[in-house]
């Protein structure tokens, strides 16, 4: 007899095995499209201080590429680095939202960084503009309540470092999207859990001039260590290791708004120009440019010698504070200069000076003083060269004025050769041929009239 019972347990068994076989099976591949997850964090100690960085980018997501540099690589290594270097600061707890080559959104990095309970979260990048023609560092943060209060204060501390080591300050900035809120994503889905938040464009990859601040990893590597000292600064942090104690470093205070701190969205409101100076015969205008912006500061200025038709590269402002600046610039030789200036805000945005009609630069290149020089010596070496003696040297006119000259020597000279036989001889033919010539024309002249009488008597 077959028992039933049994059979169904062993059924039961088989199932049970084959989920089993199916789901190891699968489970390699129910994660193919899965993002890597956000490394878990270790507890902090205490009372101690947590910050979380965020190297920008990430995975799919390269950032700013620019010759060899990928952005997302040199963000990590700059996050090592200034880690590495605030792990080296008492009572500091550090994090990363990424440590590998990972992409995550910016609503789970700040996410991340709510759950550690992070003091202050840095965004750390490189920039680069559309037409390559920006430079220098910024900071942008939060336009809103103590997120800005916040961010300014630390950005001051980062923005004076940053231009210590010699980069051109770009400014601490906001900005909005349309509908008013943070325009960059992670200051604003880190606002929104109260993680101060703070975005470091480190410098421009594309510009000359910032170029030898991050040609590579030492560069690279140097920006963390700075990131760090900043970030050590504001929070008042000492580390015995690296033999540091920034206990009394002076913040700078900034109130809390009550009212959101709106970006400046409209191009300086003055640029004049005048005529400081000019070098006609170096072909060098000095300019006095006056450009004013009620709601941020100046930042750079280019010029035109052709009326505005074409501008130099940009040229960083200078004194910021100051409304005024001076400058010399360069005219080429044998044009009427027109000059014009833009002045630009913090915001890259521009006005147009007035025109200045200067006369013309009509002075000598030094290719061409050299080439006069050449010519002259040329001259010189010809006059000093010994010549012919003082009868025979020929004068020195113009060519046919010279053949002229010549055709006259050589016609005095045969004038003065002595008559020889042969040449008596042809002149006496030549006048017995004359002679002989003028009686044949006589006698054929007076035959002629005969003839004509003879004709009138018989016609009578």
């Amino acid at each position: 007899m077959i028992n039933h019972k049994g059979n169904r347990n062993i059924v039961k068994l088989c199932f049970a095995l084959m989920f089993i076989l199916a789901g190891a099976f699968l489970l390699p591949f129910s994660n193919i499209h899965a993002q890597e997850e956000i490394p878990l964090p270790s507890q902090a100690e205490g009372d101690s201080l947590v910050i979380v960085l965020d190297p920008g980018h990430g995975g799919e997501e390269e950032g700013g590429l620019y010759e060899n540099f990928i952005e997302k690589d040199m963000n990590l290594i700059v996050a090592n680095a200034m880690k590495e270097e605030l792990e080296k600061y008492e009572g500091v707890t550090v994090y990363l939202t990424r440590t590998g080559d990972q992409k995550l959104s910016l609503a789970e990095r700040s996410a991340f960084a709510k759950s550690v309970n992070a003091d202050f979260m840095f965004c750390l990048h490189f920039n680069l503009s559309i037409d390559h023609t920006l430079f220098g560092a910024e900071c942008w943060i939060s336009a809103f309540g103590e997120a800005y209060s916040k961010g300014y204060s630390f950005a001051d501390v980062e923005i004076k470092m940053l231009e210590e080591a010699g980069l051109y300050a770009r400014g601490i900035k906001t900005r909005l999207q349309e509908n008013g809120t943070d325009y960059y994503g992670i200051i604003r889905t880190a606002a929104e859990l109260d993680v101060p938040c703070v975005l470091i464009e480190h410098c421009h990859m594309d510009h000359e001039n910032d170029r030898s601040f991050c040609e590579g990893r030492k560069q690279w590597e140097a920006f963390g260590r700075l990131d760090a000292t900043a970030a050590a600064k504001y929070f008042n942090l000492k580390s015995d290791t690296l033999g540091v104690d920034y206990t009394d470093y002076q913040n700078v205070e900034v109130p809390i708004p009550d009212y959101v701190v709106k970006p400046d969205t409209t191009p300086p409101d003055i640029c004049m120009i005048e005529l400081a100076a000019q070098d006609l015969s170096k072909g060098e205008v000095t300019i006095q440019v006056s450009a004013a912006d009620y709601d941020s500061s100046m930042l750079y200025y280019s010029y035109s010698y052709d009326g505005g038709q074409t501008f130099s590269a940009l040229q960083p402002w200078g004194d910021k504070s100051q409304d005024t600046i001076t400058f010399t610039m360069q005219i080429p030789p044998h044009i009427v200069p027109e000059i014009v200036v833009n002045g630009y805000n913090n915001y890259d945005l521009y006005t147009q000076s007035n025109q200045l009609s200067l006369p013309a630069m009509d002075y000598k290149t030094e290719e061409e003083i050299a080439a006069q020089k050449e010519q002259e010596s040329v001259m010189d070496s010809a006059i000093q060269e010994p010549g012919p003696s003082a009868d025979e040297a020929p004068l020195p006119e113009e060519p046919a004025l010279k053949k002229s000259v010549s055709v006259s020597r050589q016609t005095a000279v045969e004038e003065n050769k002595p008559v020889s036989f042969e040449y008596f001889l042809s002149v006496c033919l030549v006048c017995a041929l004359l002679v002989l010539g003028m009686a044949l024309s006589m006698m054929l002249f007076m035959r002629s009239r005969r003839n004509r009488r003879r004709r009138r008597r018989k016609k009578r």
